[in-house]
């Protein structure tokens, strides 16, 4: 066959299926185990895992850093840096996105992004929250 597939990836192909159900079993058997091999694969690969998680919004890391430097490295949102880390390690700003049609929005804070993911989920319309705040400050 000349379809630029290797043997293997013919392989997994034609019986994706069952060896993804395979996979499924065999970690929900040993879960403690997948979660370290995980863990352990992640902190040794951290550009791929990034790639991984930025092409769930069809973002690469080039596109990433385009918007980035777009926003002066500051929050969309509250124009403030990142603070928020973890083991000392600060995060980086979280790719906001709405959640209907997938459309990024540009990167919030992880305070921001929290916030906006409450409303959102809970479908409170921010014009409510306008108001709430306007009415509060009219002393």
């Amino acid at each position: 066959m000349k379809d630029g597939l290797t043997r293997q990836q013919r392989y997994y192909l034609k019986h994706k299926e069952r060896l993804v159900q395979e996979a499924r079993d065999k970690r929900s058997k040993e879960p403690e185990k997948y979660k370290k091999y995980v863990h352990k694969w992640k902190s040794k690969n951290p550009d791929r895992e990034r790639e991984r998680n930025l092409a769930q919004f069809g973002l690469t890391i080039e596109d990433y850093d385009a918007m980035h430097e777009a926003q002066d490295g500051l929050c969309a949102i509250c124009k403030q840096p990142e603070t928020s880390n973890r083991d000392g390690k600060v995060y980086r700003l979280a790719v906001d996105h709405d959640h209907k049609t997938g459309k990024v929005r540009g990167l919030l804070c992880f305070k921001c992004n929290s916030a906006m993911g409450s409303f959102e989920k809970r479908e409170i319309p921010l014009e409510n929250v306008l108001k709430f705040l306007k009415e509060g400050n009219s002393d």
